[in-house]
């Protein structure tokens, strides 16, 4: 018997899809769980046309909440990105504008050059896009110095899906086997 695949995302080493064709998603949005087949799937590559910059910053200011719209997926796909910072500032992560991601009850961690050090591959940045519901970032400049950029890119995967209406989240009809992907906080 071979082992049991890991049905689940944020798995550190290098990115990996969280499914492969024919496999069943259950994509978490506003405390529910929408599920779907995975059809297609291909990688987005870390390059220029994935890289935001959020523009000049003077010492210890924000850029304001900003849209990803690069981002975006169209209806009935989900996207799964990794974050990294191409300069010393802090991309604190939205997903909504009031839904804080990483974080606690008292902090909301960053993502930053520090991050690279402390979690090479990334997967602790990893956050997922489904359809319209938009991800956002605020950035900070912490340092004591301005800077000239601030600029931020993204990788991962994108997933085409058909949407499987005989399962439903509130009735309790649920699939056997089905990976787990939160496209939203969970408030």
């Amino acid at each position: 018997m071979g082992a049991l695949p890991e049905l689940m995302p944020f798995k550190a080493g290098p990115i990996q899809p969280v499914a492969m064709p024919g496999e069943t998603l259950g994509i978490w949005v506003n405390k529910v769980y929408y599920f779907y087949s995975l059809l297609y799937l291909e990688p987005v590559l870390a390059s220029d046309p994935l890289v935001i910059d959020f523009g000049a910053l003077a010492a210890g200011t924000w850029t304001g909440v900003t849209q990803l719209t690069l981002l975006e997926m169209p209806d009935v796909e989900l996207g799964q990105f990794r974050a990294f910072t191409l300069d010393d500032f802090h991309a604190y992560l939205w997903q909504a504008r009031s839904d804080g991601r990483q974080r606690t009850k008292q902090a909301q961690a960053c993502i930053s050059l520090f991050t690279q050090l402390n979690d090479p591959c990334g997967h602790q940045t990893e956050f997922f896009v489904h359809e319209d519901d938009f991800a956002f970032v605020n950035g900070l400049n912490p340092t004591s110095y301005p800077l000239t950029q601030s600029r931020m890119g993204f990788y991962g995967f994108r997933y085409v899906l058909e949407k499987l209406t005989q399962f439903n989240w509130d009735k309790k009809i649920l699939p056997t086997v089905w990976t787990r992907v939160p496209a939203t906080a969970h408030l």
